[in-house]
């Protein structure tokens, strides 16, 4: 008898190039999989495909007609291009923010932190700052010019890696921390980060080790309350388009392109053996832990990548705006963030995307019409936009209250709830019957025979029989009164 082993072969290679090819091969693949979902669920494809033509051909269409006709015709709360670049870099957070809470499953209150460090980290490197140096690398600034000029496509590494490294030192003390214990941590986090950059505007030391002393006199590190600016904006050399607050919808498709890549990461991230020792972590750390999940490097992985996302989206807001400040990272950006991704569905990605997109139209859209609307109308009846909180907040609690999965729910979390729902009428509905029978039966009993009926009956339940000696005396007093 003749064994032959057949050796698992990896069709694509390994490294860089095995990943380009598999990339390659889904990409040459995608005609054939549109057709077979087309074959399959024909009116969801068909929709879908709509919707992204739509979503895709927005920003053209709103320049070329919609814009002109809601200022020339009639007034529609339509998103400009700057709403919908934020929309992007919201949608970048959320899905940042759903790894923590949404797959690992850790109530992360600081988020802002991470977001503020994406842009200082743009602004230090792309900016005039440091006018006391010149480094000048594929940037759109003339050799010399004071400053560091890096252009935005390194920038958005260094954010990832600044923000991630800072998402792994907080994650390392709260490790053993849970609950309430860890929100109250990281929203420490978040204060603290936007405080000092406030601070760091003069900044004197005088440090001493040996031989070696190093000394500053009124350092200006951050700007201050002012910030920095201006910041260099994302710059394409071929192309000579420039992703600036004025360059019309340019700067939309960067923002779609990196909130594409965002979700294809997040995706990979989801499926992934990381990404089920996150759920697992989430459902029951302990039993995870048993089961040998290296629960400590899981979490710490958990912060990191999550706030990488953050980094990414600081890095482009900054970028986009031309100028950063503390102002901009208030804890009122962290609670928005979180809502987008309860809202919308915590737990999935495309969940959270829409709750991103719905509540930034929402705030910087939709309220400014209606406010603008009402104010034509009476002009002394208060701005709906100043209530934007109160507005979420009373959006949230009717959400909690009828709908607690989100809009686009997590297909486990919605069985869950499915599930816990079900088991609740179901142990009601027992409970029902039960005691309807019980009193049944004693009633029948009673009349048929009153008397055996009462003597058979039993202590309440909970109790047990009185003994014999149940009336005995306790005290002499008690004896004479018997």
């Amino acid at each position: 008898m003749t064994t032959v082993t057949v050796k698992d072969q990896d069709p694509y290679g390994h490294g860089i190039g095995g990943w380009l090819s598999h990339v390659g091969a889904v990409l040459a693949d995608l005609p054939t999989t549109y057709r077979r979902e087309l074959t399959l669920h024909r009116r969801r494809t068909i929709s879908l495909t709509v919707l992204v033509i739509l979503l895709v051909t927005y920003p053209i269409l709103n320049s070329a007609f919609l814009a002109g006709f809601s200022r020339t015709v009639f007034p529609l709360p339509l998103p400009d291009d700057t709403v919908v670049t934020f929309m992007m870099i919201f949608g970048i957070m959320a899905i940042g923010l759903n790894i923590v809470a949404g797959f690992a499953g850790l109530l992360d209150l600081g988020y802002v932190a991470f977001y503020a460090l994406g842009a200082y980290t743009a602004a230090f490197l792309a900016s005039s700052h440091w006018g006391s140096i010149s480094i000048v690398f594929l940037a759109n600034v003339a050799p010399g010019f004071p400053g560091i000029h890096l252009p935005f496509w390194i920038i958005v590494p260094v954010a990832i890696l600044v923000a991630g490294t800072f998402g792994a030192l907080l994650g390392a003390p709260t490790l053993r921390l849970r609950g309430d214990y860890l929100a109250i941590v990281t929203l420490g986090f978040g204060e603290i980060v936007p405080v000092v950059f406030r601070n760091l505007a003069d900044v004197t030391f005088n440090f001493s080790l040996g031989p070696i002393n190093i000394a500053a006199q009124h350092l200006n590190l951050t700007g201050g309350s002012l910030g920095i600016n201006p910041i260099d904006a994302p710059f394409l050399p071929f192309a000579d388009i420039t992703f600036n607050a004025s360059a019309g919808y340019a700067p939309v498709y960067l923002g779609m392109f990196l909130l594409v890549i965002a979700i294809l990461f997040a995706r990979n991230l989801e499926r992934s053996r990381i990404g089920r020792a996150w759920m697992a972590i989430r459902e029951d750390e302990l039993a995870a832990e048993m089961m040998g999940v290296n629960t400590i490097r899981t979490k710490l992985l958990a912060f990191a990548l999550g706030a990488s996302f953050a980094g990414v989206a600081g890095s482009l807001q900054a970028s986009y705006l031309g100028a950063t400040t503390s102002d901009f990272f208030t804890f009122s950006t962290s609670i928005l963030v979180l809502i987008m991704v309860i809202l919308g569905g915590i737990g999935n990605i495309w969940g959270v995307l829409l709750g991103a997109v719905a509540l930034t139209y929402v705030d910087k859209t939709f309220l400014p019409y209606i406010g603008q609307q009402v104010q034509q109308i009476a002009p002394s009846f208060p701005n709906p936009a100043q209530f934007n909180f109160l507005l979420f907040g009373v959006i949230l609690v009717a959400m909690m209250r009828f709908r607690p999965e989100g809009f686009l729910p997590n297909r486990q979390r919605a069985a869950e709830l499915a599930g816990a729902h079900t088991q609740a009428e179901v142990e009601a509905k027992v409970d029902e019957i039960v005691a309807v029978d019980a009193e049944a039966e004693v009633e029948a009993a009673i009349e048929a025979d009153p008397i055996a009926a009462l003597e058979n009956l039993g202590p309440p339940p909970g109790q047990a029989e009185a003994s014999g000696d149940a009336r005995a005396a306790e005290t002499i007093d008690e004896a004479k009164d018997l």
